[in-house]
């Protein structure tokens, strides 16, 4: 169900459509300050307040949005006649999720405005020439491509002056599947120069490089393979002419799909074979082993690994409660019917309520959840800062009672030397001189300032797999996280929290740019966090 009001200035409605599927007529002149307000049941919906916007698929965040009347200085970016004069047409319609994530322009939101933050796609820049209305950001997504000229609707654009220091984002607000990106450039040749280059980055950093023509057609930037992402930002902006003259972008479309949540919530990983994992390219071992965007606003994001039956999952919750739930995958009632799970928040702070009861997570706190506690949920206290929960759940036999474990109280053991750049501290949380838990054993390792490897010489342990998850890195740092048999190894690049599978066959260690922490979490045959067989260096191959 959809209930739209718009209201006047002083919050007294004008006029209410409700309904699964609105398709009305306002009879009446807008006066500056009207705004619809829009509630809906479903995060997806089509939307056009005015016959001359173009119907667009959004991203309700809240499940709500609101649209200020173009009227009394931002009617520049719209068609002006239309909005003043005395009829308008409404149509509104709820979007199932199997629709909204067809393939189609993802980058469509004609109702987009510069101060929006939860109805996506959304538009931002960092610079827009003069302030002005028909330079906003979100001209470019508003499905108007007339190119042929400059200044108000239908040749309003975004645009940043005659500068390259330029960055524009478009924020899908869930994570997305971006096939190709095309470009209408500005076309009123001579009054407008045009960019030669420019970067599109993602959100994971990878950067994508696009050179442009002096035309007025659409101009493709096709992947080489699908792209998962949550924002598109453009930059390093290279114009043709010197000096920089105007330049200026009039839509940008992205052709991809929303993922579904259901499908994403849940990732099974099949058991590798040693002897096969000695033939993987880069690609299939990070497919294999690798866990990336494990935190994206207000989704759950699990992996369920055949290895020894270990879920690793990521949930950040910011406007919305995200609860744990049982998929086909458990075969099971609810999440821990047959279940134990450890949590660590490493984000800002939030709660957790297990059955009814809230658990405040400061962060760095963790928890532990035994086997037949049934109604988990994740909520964060900030917006601006949302909390970060970490979960790591393993089968379990038996039953024991929550523990909440904040850092202070879990049992720290300094290890390595500054000589051996290998100093840290391991905070261990679900440990059996801390806690009793099933078979579950998590922590967190926090190395000081100079050390850079996670433990060398390195170890294996034919007993238990291990999760790690790499935290507190900055945006240009990595860890080589190593892993292999110790006669035959490899590594895989790690970002900042992302996590790696690591078999009980394969050897544990991990060298950064600069220090770093991680959360292990183990599972298998026992709980001896000493239980290892250590491997030489001079042995490594």
């Amino acid at each position: 169900m959809i209930k739209c009001i718009l209201n006047d200035v002083n919050g007294s409605p004008k006029a209410e459509f409700c309904g699964e599927f609105v398709d009305s007529t306002f009879d009446g002149f807008y006066r500056e300050g009207d705004v619809f307000k829009v509630k809906s049941d479903s995060e997806f919906i089509a939307a056009s307040f005015d016959e001359s916007q173009v119907c667009s698929i959004i991203y309700l965040q809240k499940k709500e949005c609101s649209f200020p009347v173009p009227i009394g200085g931002s009617e520049d970016a719209y068609d002006r006649a239309s909005w003043e004069r005395g009829t308008h047409r409404i149509l509104l319609r709820e979007i199932d999720e199997d629709e909204a994530c067809q393939m189609r322009n993802i980058a469509l939101n004609s109702i987009d405005t510069p101060d929006n933050d939860a109805v996506f796609p959304h538009a931002h820049a960092n610079f827009v020439t003069r302030g002005e209305t028909v330079f906003w950001a979100r001209n470019a997504i508003d499905g108007v491509c007339d190119n042929s000229s400059h200044g108000v609707y239908p040749y309003h654009s975004w645009a940043g002056g005659a500068r390259e220091d330029l960055v524009y984002t478009l924020d899908f607000g869930r994570e997305v599947e971006v096939h190709e990106v095309i470009f209408y450039l500005r076309a009123d040749f001579p009054h407008d120069t045009y960019w030669k280059s420019l970067n599109i980055i993602f959100s994971d950093g990878e950067k994508v490089p696009v050179s442009f023509e002096m035309t007025a057609d659409g101009q493709r930037a096709v992947l080489e393979k699908p792209k998962k992402t949550t924002t598109i930002t453009l930059s390093d902006f290279k114009q043709a002419s010197t000096p920089l003259s105007w330049a200026a972008l009039s839509q940008l479309e992205v052709v991809g799909k929303y993922i579904k949540k259901e499908i994403e919530t849940m990732e099974v990983r099949q058991a590798s074979n040693a002897k096969d994992v000695k033939h993987y390219t880069t690609d299939r071992l990070r497919e294999e082993f690798h866990i990336a965007n494990l935190f994206t606003k207000d989704n759950v994001r699990m992996v369920y690994s055949h290895i020894d039956r270990i879920i690793t999952a990521g949930l950040m919750p910011v406007f919305q409660t995200l609860k744990l739930e049982a998929g086909k995958e458990l075969a099971s009632e609810y999440f821990l019917e047959r279940r134990e799970m450890g949590c660590i928040n490493i984000g800002g702070r939030g709660t957790v309520t297990v059955d009814g009861t809230d658990y405040v997570m400061e962060p760095r706190d963790g928890i532990y959840i035994g086997m037949g506690n049934k109604e988990i949920s994740f909520t964060s206290e900030d917006p601006e800062n949302p909390a970060k929960f970490y979960v790591s759940s393993c089968p379990a036999h038996k039953s024991y009672p929550i523990v909440k474990i904040d850092i202070s109280k879990a049992k720290k053991v300094p290890c390595g030397s500054s000589a051996d750049a290998n100093k840290r501290i391991i905070n261990q949380y679900i440990h059996p001189e801390v806690m009793q838990s099933c078979q579950l054993a998590m922590g967190l390792t926090q190395l000081e300032e100079g050390s850079v490897w996670n433990t060398m010489p390195c170890h294996t342990h034919d007993r238990r797999m291990e999760v790690y998850l790499y935290l507190d890195m900055g945006e240009d740092d990595v860890v080589f996280h190593m892993m292999g048999e110790p006669n035959e190894t490899r590594h895989i690049v790690m970002h900042n929290e992302e996590a790696v599978i690591s078999p009980s066959w394969s050897i544990h260690s991990g060298v950064g740019t600069k220090a770093y922490s991680f959360i292990w979490a183990m599972c298998g045959e026992n709980q001896e966090f000493t239980d290892m067989d250590a491997v030489a260096t001079k042995d490594l191959r």
